[in-house]
C-alpha cells in the first residue's frame, strides 16, 4: 500500500487521518472509511472503495493500493473523487491521471 505524499482527504477524514493511516498499516475495519485509488481496470479514473474490502485477499491482488484519498462516508468519498478530477483538469486541461500522480509522488506505509 502507497500513500499520496499530499493525500487528499475529506472534511471529516481529515481530522481523524492519523488514527485512519494508523489503523489501516494495522489492518483494522472501520466503519464508513473510504479510500480513493488510482483505477486498477485501464481506461478507468479513479476507484473508491470501502475499507472493509482490505480483509479480501482476491480483492487485494487486482486492486491498486495508491491512496490519493481518504473520506468518511460514502458521499464525502465521492465529492472529493469529484474535487481530484476537477483539480486534475484545471491544472492539466485533460485527464491523464496515470502522469499526474507520477510513482515518485506516493510513499510506502
Amino acid at each position: 500500500m502507497r500513500w499520496y505524499r499530499e493525500l487528499y482527504t475529506g472534511p471529516n477524514a481529515g481530522e481523524n487521518i492519523e488514527k485512519i493511516r494508523k489503523k489501516t498499516s494495522d489492518g483494522q475495519w472501520m466503519t464508513g472509511v473510504y479510500y480513493i485509488t488510482l483505477a486498477s481496470v485501464p481506461g478507468n479514473l479513479l476507484d473508491i472503495f470501502h475499507n472493509g474490502m482490505l480483509k479480501s485477499p482476491l480483492f487485494l491482488e487486482a486492486q491498486c493500493m495508491d491512496i490519493i484519498g481518504v473520506a468518511q462516508g460514502r458521499m464525502e468519498a465521492l465529492r472529493l473523487a469529484e474535487q481530484i478530477l476537477w483539480e486534475l483538469y484545471q491544472e492539466s486541461g485533460g485527464f491523464d491521471i496515470r502522469s499526474y500522480f507520477r510513482t515518485e509522488d506516493f510513499v510506502e506505509d
